[in-house]
């Protein structure tokens, strides 16, 4: 569902008028429509926001607050002229198979983005995506605890293009548990919200599951997919093994480019490991959902998790969409890397969220 503060939004910006109070459309249980004015639109611009920073989000309507930004690499797979490499291990084991291969990427191949982790309105969330509504999950702090993970609800992952600021006079702008103990209201700067301490060390406890550093991206039949991979952290198996299960969020974007309505029927994953398993996952939809993507509402994102029991694999795929006269075409998910950096570092120990 495309939400209402979109048409009032895109008639601010089409007018260019900036500096005038927006306001937000919704409707109730009842279906009656309410408008209520909740800030003033800023003019979007090319630099990195800062921490603090209050905006709309373009794609799905809802309210957000910048929490953090990191500058990550794309790697965009319809521009570079990609090296198809085997490593070492393949060659070694298998025969050369398309399937098998892997793309070793060179840091100047890739563009910088910026990319942001950030708090929801979670009023308007209710209205847009439902994939939103779960927030961003993190392993226990406690590390004796195998095959668990808890959920942060609230919170979301950014493009810069995404976001359209505005300013607010509401000492709390957005509905969101976080909002009081991540920051402090201030009137005499822009943006008006500075970052407390806390959150500072909510951040620094979580580093390396919170950080963006690649984002993969490949269009397909004029659906763009990208990805990026999060690394949550190893736990032992339980077992007297002693080995580490490598636990892994990752964030997908599907955005429908063209005009037509489409709707996501199935899912298919390949997950390649140094071992030289090789393992495939398919089912259908996403996240129980077979979101569809339209004119009105191009975009779908979601998080999902896997667990590989070695510190380096990659993973890739496709998904299925069906047209609306039942024809079916598969979509390209561009592969990502999975690697535990701790681990080939040499790190005794890795950092842990």
């Amino acid at each position: 569902m495309r939400c209402g503060v979109l048409s009032v939004i895109e008639r601010s910006l089409l007018g260019n008028r900036f500096a005038d109070f927006f306001k937000r459309t919704y409707f109730s249980a009842s279906q009656a429509i309410i408008v209520e004015p909740i800030g003033q639109l800023q003019a979007p611009r090319e630099t990195i926001y800062e921490p603090g920073q209050l905006f709309l989000h373009r794609h799905f309507g809802y309210r957000g607050l910048i929490i953090q930004s990191w500058t990550a690499k794309l790697f965009d797979r319809n521009q570079l002229s990609l090296k198809a490499t085997l490593v070492y291990y393949i060659l070694c084991s298998f025969p050369a198979n398309s399937e098998l291969t892997t793309h070793e990427y060179k840091s100047e191949d890739a563009t910088n983005i910026y990319m942001y982790q950030v708090l929801t309105d979670q009023r308007d969330t209710d209205l847009c995506n439902a994939a939103l509504k779960p927030g961003i999950t993190f392993l226990p702090d406690d590390k004796r605890i195998f095959n668990t993970i808890y959920i942060v609800s609230g919170m979301d992952y950014v493009f810069h293009d995404d976001i359209l600021p505005f300013s607010s006079q509401d000492s709390v702008p957005i509905k969101n548990e976080y909002v009081q103990e991540f920051f402090i209201p201030t009137a005499d700067r822009e943006p008006s919200f500075v970052p407390t301490d806390h959150l500072r060390r909510w951040i620094e406890a979580r580093k390396q599951s919170l950080e963006v550093t690649c984002v993969h991206r490949e269009v397909t039949e004029g659906v763009r997919t990208t990805t990026v991979p999060f690394f949550m952290g190893r736990r032992l198996t339980g077992d007297k093994s002693e080995k580490h299960v490598r636990y892994w969020r990752y964030f997908v974007r599907l955005e429908n480019l063209n005009p037509d309505r489409i709707q996501l029927r199935e899912r298919f994953w390949k997950i390649f490991s140094i071992t030289g398993s090789l393992e495939s996952v398919r089912g259908k939809g996403v996240v129980g959902m077979q979101p569809v993507l339209s004119a009105e509402s191009p975009v779908f994102q979601y998080h999902s998790h896997v667990q590989v029991p070695v510190p380096w694999a990659h993973m890739w795929g496709s998904f299925r969409f069906e047209r609306p006269n039942g024809s079916s075409f598969d979509v390209k998910i561009p592969s990502f890397p999975l690697c535990d950096r701790a681990y080939w570092s040499g790190t005794d120990e890795p950092p842990m969220n």
